[in-house]
């Protein structure tokens, strides 16, 4: 589990909805397909190796490693996905592959417990002599995090065992002790894979070493500058020439640091185990400056998509502040993805809506942009404006896609969605101190302990919301729920209770039947980005909710860097059922600027002419062929 206040998956049932169709449709096709991927069977697309390379290292076949250094960490996430749907939808096919990985990771194992196929099976490589580069610690972060959702869902001890026998080597090896190597993840996770382990098992030390880790991170003097003087480098890597140790988020400790640097994905894992760790010690120093670490990321460093990471060519980099480019973006899947882990667990230090707002506007965009209509094919990079002919011509652009792939060499973001969909029972509930805290409007049912609760909604496209009380505690309780700036009703008459950051806490003595509605407010907003972000000057995006919209050539023929606005033209919403099942769209009247017969013209008001217009919902972009899209629009007075 993400938390400790999150109820186990099981208890969790998504019953229909966007987001239970999508949670089905990973398990029923998703997870198969991509244990196919890891296995090298889909035509056409990059081999993974990774599971190739266990069975090597297990000594069932012959060869060398291929693949890179992270290969391990694809087959573990993909196994902590199958393991979180096996909680509440087995399957045979999946339990016989999750079967035969425990049988392989047993086997491949070394004696005193070291797991890493790149280290194993190259003869050149040594343990620990490029911790900063090589990844083995975020291997075994992942390795671990899959173990530790395999006990909890099979009741195995057998994957537990490996993950506690490796754990125990990594306590040995590293720390403040004598003999001991003082040092830290070039990646973070293994962070959180420890405080996980420490609840799992009960046993303190892997959380200390977890805020070691967290802790000894960027203090003088700087290891990962010492390992590169004893490996007698010359040059640093080319991603680190803008950052340079703030890269690894290592050129200051994390207390000291004051704005997101260096790799999106590394920083917001690195920040989601500084929560983990201020709720589970109380640390102060580590809640205050992951808090105003998250204050500046979304006051300057977030995508209106719930995205981060604007540099990809330079590293997978957070940027300056307020550069946020459309047509090179990077927002990784990923860093989406750990923005909303990060985003749960603070979650538990402080209900606030304002992390349930920005998880779930990562989720409904970012994130679910990652995964096709079909559940086979992928974003990595995630763009807010494409021109296929220019994309694929320009050096800045070389990390965007134009359409979704069925894999990638680096294929770290396909089990990514796959674990963070299955397991999104976690974000949708938690337990509070007095009762539940319901997250995200969805159609779900929560049974744990004394409750029963049964929520209807077609939420992100209808404004009604129903929660049901089935069965409560005896005595009085508490449930919360983000107001949403709507008028809720307990029993159709109006709740009075003044929200707390953003969520109605009601404590009463709940009783079967108890009903509480609400219609949310979605209207059709034009959004405006800071005048610093260049690319959005003088435009405008359209959002509804969480909902970020889209333009696609396919609609408006090419040429969408012309198309616009005006500010009093009406837009509507309209449900189309034959759109992907059913989305809802905006439609209304755009202009667009006619082609002028010169480059360059002087003194010249533009020519306009009104078009129809028809946005989607961006996560859906690139599923009719590919083409022009566009996020930020121009912005006409009249």
């Amino acid at each position: 589990m993400p938390t400790p206040t999150a109820l186990p998956l099981a208890a969790v049932r998504f019953t229909g909805g966007l987001l239970g169709e999508r949670i089905e449709r990973v398990g029923t096709v998703t997870l198969l397909r991509q244990w196919d991927a890891l296995n090298d069977r889909i035509p056409g697309a990059p081999p993974s190796h990774a599971v190739r390379n266990l069975r090597i290292a297990a000594g069932d076949e012959e060869g060398a490693f291929d693949g890179l250094c992270f290969q391990d960490s694809d087959v573990a996430k993909w196994l902590e996905a199958a393991c979180y749907r096996a909680s509440f939808a087995p399957d045979p096919t999946l339990a016989a592959a999750m079967d035969e990985l425990v049988d392989l990771y047993e086997r491949a194992q070394e004696a005193d417990g070291y797991l890493h196929t790149y280290t194993q099976l190259k003869p050149e490589a040594e343990r620990w002599d490029n911790l900063r580069d090589l990844h083995e610690l975020y291997c075994f972060g992942h390795f671990i995090e899959a173990a530790v959702a395999h006990g909890e869902v099979t009741g195995s001890p057998r994957l537990l065992a490996v993950a506690t026998k490796l754990a125990d080597l990594i306590d040995r090896t590293f720390g403040p002790g004598p003999g001991q190597i003082r040092a830290y993840p070039g990646h973070p996770e293994l962070e959180l894979a420890l405080v996980k382990l420490a609840r799992a098992t009960g046993d303190q030390k892997y959380q200390d070493l977890a805020e070691f880790f967290v802790r000894e991170r960027g203090r003088s003097p700087q290891f990962f500058v010492e390992e590169a003087q004893r490996r007698q480098e010359t040059v640093p890597p080319v991603w680190a020439y803008f950052d340079g140790q703030a890269y690894w988020q290592a050129h200051v400790p994390v207390t000291e640091q004051t704005e997101p640097r260096g790799h999106a994905v590394r920083a917001v894992y690195l920040y989601a185990a500084m929560a983990d760790l201020a709720r589970e010690t109380g640390a102060t120093d580590l809640r205050e400056s992951g808090e105003r670490l998250w204050r500046e990321t979304v006051a300057k460093h977030l995508y209106i998509i719930g995205g981060i990471g604007a540099d990809g060519p330079g590293g997978e980099n957070f940027s300056a502040p307020y550069d946020l480019p459309d047509d090179r973006s990077y927002a990784e899947t990923c860093a989406a993805i750990g923005l909303m882990m990060w985003a749960r667990r603070l979650l538990d230090l402080s209900l606030d809506a304002g992390y349930t707002e920005v998880m779930e506007r990562a989720l409904y965009n970012n994130v679910l942009a990652g995964l096709s209509q079909d559940a086979c094919h992928y974003f990595y990079v995630n763009p807010l404006a494409v021109n296929p002919g220019e994309t694929r011509r320009r050096y800045d652009c070389k990390m965007v896609k134009t359409q979704r792939v069925p894999w990638f060499g680096c294929a770290c973001c396909p089990p990514n969605v796959a674990r963070l969909l299955s397991s999104l029972g976690h974000y949708a509930v938690s337990r509070t101190p007095a009762g539940l805290a319901l997250h995200l409007f969805t159609p779900l049912r929560v049974e744990h302990g004394d409750w029963r609760i049964e929520m209807q909604a077609a939420y992100p496209w209808s404004e009604q919301v129903e929660i049901r009380v089935v069965a409560a505690p005896a005595g009085e309780a508490e449930l919360a729920f983000r107001s949403a700036d709507a008028a809720w009703a307990l029993n159709d008459a109006p709740v009075t209770v003044v929200p707390t950051h953003g969520y109605l806490r009601l404590t009463r003595r709940w009783q079967p039947g108890d009903r509480l509605t609400a219609e949310l407010p979605l209207p059709v907003r034009r959004v405006r980005a800071h005048p610093r972000v260049t690319s959005a000057a003088g435009r405008v995006a359209l959002m509804r909710g969480p909902v970020v919209y889209a333009v696609e050539e396919q609609d408006h023929g090419p040429g969408l860097s012309s198309l616009g606005l005006r500010r009093e033209a009406p837009l509507h919403a309209r449900w189309d059922g034959e759109a992907w099942g059913g989305v809802t769209v905006l439609t209304g009247e755009a202009v667009r600027e006619t082609d002028p017969k010169t480059l360059y013209q002087s003194d010249l008001a533009p020519t306009l002419e009104t078009v129809p217009l028809r946005a989607i919902p961006y996560a859906w972009w690139g599923n009719r062929g590919e083409g022009e899209m566009r996020i930020w629009l121009r912005d006409y007075e009249s």
